[in-house]
């Protein structure tokens, strides 16, 4: 495999996407108020190293939302919710921040009479407080810990330890007060509020609210700076921020990960993920242990075992946009929330695109991961033609494992039970019976029918050279592309040929779509 590598800041964005998911924002939420945080560095005259904290924590800033979100969830409700009602709020304000917890309380209880939902309300309120603190305590240590785990600097997880503390003391979970705050963490806070309250009511009430704030969340030099010069610094942020902005931003020398370092921080995405409920915990790593051996197995180039894995690590990271609550009742899915919840795959697409090339080879199989041969999956309803084998074992892996956790409204089933359950959907037409077999193997169930010759037996070399010849690279290109000799490349071509039983570039390039090894307009790899 060719030696690769990726830009550190790609995973930020990543999880930016992800944690405005969580949190109720729009989706380029944390990209904006990246911008924003950068040009008031500027104008303020930050240091380099200030700056960079802030770039950082822009990105990083709820990277640990989703700590005991099952907690907060049990509490308020809607979790999603209630963060959308606190964005641009002044938690300092008890009155403002009592409000809005009783309009989460009156969602909750929805269902409840007047007198049992007054009583409700006032069990709540007593809650609130106690569940919090140690809900935001678990959002810092664990932004901080991710922190770590990307390789950023011992500085860097220090303001992800303040996130929510403010210039006036008011703040959590220390209550740290003017300087102990952070510079980059009052610049974010701040930042990011006035994207949030810009989007409420414009840029100009924005300003006004802002800088009647000064001296209490926000440094009152640095309040003063953004009111004043609001619209300035606004111009052009309520357009959509793309990659190529916040690369551009990123404080010099840009941060590399190698192929290693990538592995963990896909890791580290699929914890932050998982931890959102216990039943969860340690969920996509084990879908993405389970896909990457079969995708060996079934003998897939290491390009595709590579993508497999990482696809398995993030296959879920659309489900943040679902709030807790709806994935905790004991009960099925209602219409509303059913479409919610298959439009996951959806946002594990959008999530993944800022990767690059690497990127589009992951969310490819990312948002196939619920679909079906039949084309009864979602959220595309595609079938069979238009599933590559990736997608097939990592459909076969997640609903194996899967039906072996435990749930909310199912026990978790035997690996006999769970192996029969998914042999059971090969039967109804619905999993590829070689990726189902190439999974039960590697978990260990004895094999029901007799070892396929995965893609007409093709070794992984093979099927990288189909792909070339069917994207139309001749023998000597696709030598070149995979370091062999034309010779040996012409002779990969006519055994591959053999085997799938053609004779012409045009029949394999056919065979290439029928069997999902490529995509209409994808570049050669």
């Amino acid at each position: 495999m060719a030696e690769f590598a990726l830009r550190r800041v790609d995973f930020l964005m990543v999880l930016a996407y992800a944690s405005d998911l969580a949190t109720g924002h729009s989706s380029d939420f944390s990209l904006r108020s990246c911008v924003l945080a950068m040009r008031v560095a500027d104008l303020a005259r930050f240091s380099e190293q200030d700056r960079r904290n802030a770039y950082h924590l822009s990105l990083l800033r709820y990277a640990g939302c989703n700590a005991d979100t099952h907690l907060l969830s049990a509490t308020f409700g809607d979790e999603i919710a209630l963060r959308r009602d606190l964005v641009g709020l002044d938690l300092g304000d008890r009155a403002q921040l009592g409000k809005v917890f009783v309009q989460a309380f009156k969602r909750h209880y929805f269902d409840l009479d007047p007198a049992a939902l007054e009583r409700a309300i006032e069990e709540g309120l007593l809650q609130a407080v106690a569940t919090s603190r140690p809900v935001l305590t678990a959002h810092c240590e664990v932004a901080k810990r991710i922190g770590e785990r990307l390789s950023l600097p011992r500085e860097i997880g220090r303001n992800m330890g303040q996130i929510y503390e403010r210039w006036d003391g008011k703040g959590l979970p220390r209550g740290l007060k003017g300087d102990a705050v952070t510079p980059a963490v009052r610049l974010v806070t701040l930042a990011q509020d006035a994207i949030a309250l810009s989007d409420a009511s414009g840029v100009k009430a924005m300003a006004e609210i802002i800088a009647s704030r000064a001296d209490g969340p926000y440094e009152g030099e640095l309040a003063r700076l953004v009111s004043v010069n609001a619209a300035t610094l606004m111009a052009g942020i309520g357009d959509t921020i793309d990659r190529e902005t916040i690369l551009a931003l990123e404080p010099d020398p840009p941060a590399v990960l190698d192929e290693a370092e990538c592995d963990e921080a896909f890791v580290a995405i699929a914890d932050m993920v998982d931890m959102r409920m216990p039943f969860t915990h340690g969920h996509s790593r084990a879908v993405a242990e389970l896909a990457e051996a079969a995708g060996r197995k079934i003998g897939l180039p290491a390009v595709d075992v590579r993508a497999l894995r990482w696809a398995g690590l993030v296959h879920d990271i659309g489900e943040l946009a679902v709030p807790v609550a709806t994935w905790m009742r004991n009960r099925p899915f209602s219409a509303s929330e059913r479409d919610a919840a298959r439009l996951h795959t959806y946002h594990g697409e959008r999530a993944l695109v800022g990767l690059g090339q690497e990127g589009d080879r992951i969310s490819a199989v990312v948002m196939r991961h619920h679909e079906r041969l039949d084309g009864s999956g979602y959220h595309r309803r595609v079938g069979r033609a238009d599933l590559s084998p990736a997608a097939r074992i990592l459909a076969a892996a997640e609903a194996f494992q899967t039906s072996r956790e435990h749930r909310p409204h199912r026990p978790a089933l035997s690996n006999e039970a769970a192996a029969s359950k998914l042999r059971e959907a090969v039967r109804e037409g619905l999993i590829c019976p070689d990726a189902a077999e190439s999974v039960l193997s590697v978990a260990g169930q004895p094999s029901r029918r007799a070892p396929s010759r995965p893609l007409a037996g093709m070794t992984p070399r093979e099927i990288e050279v189909l792909r070339l010849i069917a994207a139309g690279l001749t023998a000597k290109e696709t030598g070149r592309k995979l370091g062999i000799s034309p010779k040996t490349a012409d002779n990969h071509i006519q055994s591959l040929y053999s085997k799938i039983g053609v004779t012409t570039r045009g029949a394999a390039a056919l065979y290439a779509v029928e069997h999902g090894l490529l995509k209409a307009g994808e570049a050669p790899a």
